[in-house]
């Protein structure tokens, strides 16, 4: 009897252990989310970290609640505008990791071009897949499947890599959750099909519960795409509790104390150390400042380097320092370790400062300069011409800036001009010069007549341009040929040119780059001249979500000395003369007898 009570009493045990064992197996695995993911399961390479080993939340515990917000079935959106150091990556790397693992999905990863999203797949991705088992297991090379080197597969879902330079790739397929990295670096306008993150986004439209999740250092104050998705979210900073007091506040530049090097408290003043501040990093909350904005339709988080655990305050001070009287040094300090906008000031040349410094050069065409070269203006009823000299190091001079009044449907107002171009101009010392290149604007309503005009004077240097504004164009393109008379037509990134012209604009030791203006009366370089000269400012505007720098004027309307400095310059950068000899009119006309290959300059400058 008693062993069948055993036999009974066994059995039953072994039951009991395989229900546990079916149970196990069908439990639902654990509610995680992004950070419990990661705490649990990721891996630091010691390849491309450098804190390898396990992951841990707690080093960077401001990046909690960032990751438990992308978690949040509820949330739509998050915004990260960053400063450096401060794991913006490695988030968005355990966002794919939580997502591959725990809630499979179609995730792209996009990047500001092609060529980082390779590289960044081929070092960072694949570095963490096979160092974190969790992945390595899900996320594998399959012969024959369809993982590539931008594509990876897990059962569920995939990852594509792509750049926003690439328009077939951003518009070929559905994705539920779009992580943008660096939005501030992509174009406006890729390929002519539009603003690359609002193609990628454009994608996510099929899914309920799609996420998308932007982040990027800052750059121009109304101008940076991540300014812009910032102030349209629920704008969360930082604060941490002061070591002395407790008070809770953010870590900012003004309060940081360069001697001794510590932070001041808002509310004690009381100076603590760079120790103090980072202990109390653990017990510090996200305030949010926009009150208006749905938290479920887009949170942001905005957070600067002195919060960095793997940042000291004295280097970030001495890079501070280091950038001090650099304009380019300050806007880098201010956008990548502040984590904040960097303000241009739109500078108006006063044209009366300019005025004031002609001067008499007392010969028509100064001994130091070794090049002329012409813009020529095409209005309705004139021509307008600069002539301008340059000396080495691109030291130039108005030499003339005249007008032919009459139509330019009409022959005499060209012959005039033509005189004009085959002008001997003089030295101090009797010796002649005349112009090596000229640039034709024919943008205008008479673009057959200056074709026309060039096409037979090609022999001598003198070329069609035509202006185009817009970011990012070279200076001086190479010419084509597709136009109805077939001159050599140059595109003209007017943007730049003018830009360039400006910045010489404000300096004021004579040199290299230093502008001269001449005082005589008959140059033509009065009143109205330097009106012209200085009537457009840089400004920076949003159209329909894309990014757009135009030149507006806000001085006088006529702006045609401005143009015509610039077609002059281009004229300088397609002949890509030797600024250290002099172009007689002898040496002139030799290189005009017999037709020679050019070197263009087709990056700007």
């Amino acid at each position: 009897m008693r062993k069948d009570n055993n036999d009974l009493d066994n059995t039953l045990t072994k039951t009991i252990s395989l229900f546990s064992e079916i149970s196990q197996t069908l439990k639902p695995p654990p509610k995680l989310t992004i950070d419990t993911w990661a705490d649990s399961y990721r891996i630091l390479s010691s390849k491309t970290s450098s804190e390898p080993g396990k992951w841990s939340t707690d080093r960077v515990p401001f990046q909690r609640e960032v990751m438990k917000a992308i978690s949040d079935k509820r949330t739509e959106k998050v915004v990260m505008m960053y400063g450096a150091q401060l794991s913006k990556t490695e988030i968005l790397l355990n966002t794919f990791g939580y997502f591959a693992d725990y809630d499979p999905a179609p995730i792209m990863f996009l990047m500001p071009s092609q060529k980082l999203a390779e590289d960044f797949a081929s070092t960072r991705l694949n570095d963490m897949v096979a160092s974190t088992p969790q992945l390595r297991s899900k996320v594998t090379e399959k012969e024959g499947g369809r993982d590539t080197k931008l594509q990876k597969e897990f059962s569920g879902g995939y990852i594509a890599l792509t750049g926003s330079n690439s328009a077939t790739e951003l518009s070929s397929r559905p994705i539920r959750v779009l992580l943008a990295d660096e939005i501030d670096r992509f174009p406006s306008n890729v390929q002519g099909e539009g603003d690359p993150l609002n193609l990628a986004i454009e994608r996510t439209k099929t899914f309920w519960n799609k996420k998308i999740v932007v982040t990027s250092t800052p750059t121009i104050k109304n101008s940076s795409r991540i300014e812009s998705e910032y102030l349209n979210s629920t704008q969360e900073e930082y604060y941490i509790p002061c070591p002395a007091c407790g008070s809770f506040q953010k870590l900012e530049w003004r309060n940081i104390v360069f001697d001794g090097v510590g932070h001041k408290c808002v509310d004690c003043l009381e100076v603590s150390p760079e120790h103090g501040w980072k202990k109390n990093l653990i017990h510090g909350i996200w305030q949010a400042s926009n009150v208006d904005i749905d938290p479920y339709l887009v949170r942001g988080f905005k957070i600067s380097e002195l919060y960095s655990p793997f940042s000291k305050w004295s280097s970030i001070i001495k890079k501070f320092l280091d950038s001090k009287g650099d304009a380019q040094l300050m806007k880098v300090f201010t956008n990548t370790t502040l984590g904040e906008t960097w303000e241009e000031k739109i500078e108006k040349i006063n044209f009366l400062d300019l005025e004031k410094r002609r001067e008499v050069y007392g010969v028509e065409i100064p001994d130091n300069v070794q090049v002329l070269t012409a813009g020529v203006d095409v209005q309705d009823d004139r021509l307008e011409v600069e002539v301008v000299g340059w000396a080495n190091g691109e030291e130039s001079y108005g030499i003339y800036y005249k007008q032919f009044i009459g139509s330019p449907g009409a022959h005499d107002v060209w012959d005039q001009l033509d005189r004009f171009l085959d002008t001997e101009f003089t030295y101090g010392n009797g010796d002649k010069i005349k112009i090596l290149c000229t640039c034709i604007d024919t943008g205008g309503h008479h673009t057959i007549e200056a074709y026309q005009f060039i096409k037979p004077r090609e022999f001598k240097r003198i070329f069609g341009i035509k202006g185009m504004g817009g970011d990012g164009k070279a200076f001086v393109s190479k010419p084509i040929k597709t136009n109805r008379l077939q001159i050599s037509l140059f595109t003209l990134g007017v943007n730049s040119g003018k830009e360039t012209i400006l910045t010489r604009l404000k300096i004021e030791d004579k040199g290299p780059l230093y502008m001269h203006f001449p005082s005589e009366v008959e140059r033509g370089y009065d009143e109205t001249y330097f009106k012209g000269l200085t009537s457009e400012v840089k400004i920076t505007v949003w159209e329909k979500g894309i990014k757009k720098t135009i030149w507006k004027v806000v001085g006088t309307k006529r702006n045609e000395p401005l143009d015509l400095r610039n077609y002059a310059y281009a004229a300088l950068k397609i002949a890509n003369p030797d600024l250290n000899r002099r172009y007689t009119t002898d040496l002139t006309n030799r290189g005009q007898t017999t037709v020679k290959k050019r070197r263009i300059i087709g990056k700007g400058v």
